[in-house]
């Protein structure tokens, strides 16, 4: 059933990254736009067998995440994949000093998916990986950012591999370079065309922009839909190499080695120096008027407490 949410998310998520890529102006016929819509039907797909197999009264359930017999002092926190292991850590700190407090981290949201969600009155605190837009604000959602996180090239923890440049890591993407070398294959784990890594990595430079293109292209890869289907495909295939945070391999106890990348190792101490330019900005979202505990708790996020456990789970606080 969480699946099912999870899968109903990404649908909502990869179809507004589509739409906003092309309304920034990335042309129709584009191969972004083309791979954003095959995950769309790959993924609706998936749900309909399991809208099927679970029925009407099951599905409702699922998205009545404000259930009844839930603990009267309480708030639901969902959002990106990546956040919400630090979320959980937080959340057990907090209720360190308000034992009466219930905090429920839902499963993996997406950034869209949690501001629809905090906007729904479904969650109380969203996690996401982007700003509201003007048109979400405009609804009466807000976002205060409140943490970086090194955002990481990585492999198996069994793979001895040290560290790459861009330029190797450019060839790798575009399929030039398909071992590593020791001579074993190297297996990318990519993720969707519309999905906030794969803008990143775009980001990269013009080169890994177009090497980005083509790897989305080539036959064979694995897709990764969600950050935890990501994690999981980066431990499980031997000789693995794809993106994921510092903050997912922390709090997830991920059996990953983020690499180095132009001699620099992505840790928070790097990020901070700025000799590490890589990583993930995660926002606080909320509607316009939350709850008193939801309140308390975001309070608690930006307080020396809070910035303390998201520096020991691979994170950067922000005030703002």
């Amino acid at each position: 059933m969480e699946r099912t949410m999870r899968t109903f998310s990404a649908v909502a998520e990869k179809r507004d990254e589509c739409n906003r890529r092309a309304r920034i102006g990335i042309p129709r016929a584009s191969p972004a736009r083309a791979a954003a819509r095959a995950l769309i039907a790959r993924l609706a797909q998936r749900c309909l067998k399991r809208y099927q197999a679970v029925g009407l009264a099951g599905i409702g359930a699922t998205f009545a995440l404000a259930a009844a017999g839930v603990h009267a002092d309480s708030i639901k926190i969902g959002g990106t994949g990546t956040g919400l292991g630090a979320m959980k850590l937080m959340a057990q700190e907090f209720n360190k000093s308000r034992s009466d407090a219930q905090l429920i981290i839902t499963p993996s949201l997406g950034s869209t998916g949690a501001i629809r969600a905090v906007l729904a009155g479904g969650v109380d605190i969203g996690i996401s990986a982007r700003p509201v837009s003007p048109e979400e604000k405009h609804q009466g959602a807000s976002s205060r950012a409140y943490a970086r996180t090194p955002f990481v090239i990585a492999t198996g923890a069994k793979n001895k591999g040290a560290g790459l440049t861009l330029p190797e890591l450019v060839e790798i993407y575009s399929g030039k370079v398909t071992r590593w070398p020791d001579g074993s294959l190297i297996r990318l784990v990519v993720r969707p065309a519309a999905d906030a890594d794969t803008i990143a990595m775009r980001a990269f430079s013009a080169e890994m922009d177009g090497a980005i293109t083509a790897a989305l292209a080539r036959k064979g890869l694995r897709m990764a839909d969600t950050d935890q289907d990501n994690a999981d495909a980066l431990e499980q295939l031997p000789g693995s190499l794809g993106t994921t945070t510092l903050t997912q391999i922390v709090t997830e106890s991920r059996a990953l080695r983020p690499l180095a990348l132009d001699g620099v190792t992505p840790t928070l101490q790097s990020l901070t120096a700025g000799r590490y330019r890589y990583f993930k900005t995660l926002h606080l979202v909320t509607a316009r008027d939350p709850s008193p505990l939801a309140k308390d708790f975001v309070a608690f996020i930006r307080s020396p407490a809070g910035q303390a456990v998201l520096a020991r789970s691979g994170n950067l606080a922000l005030q703002e």
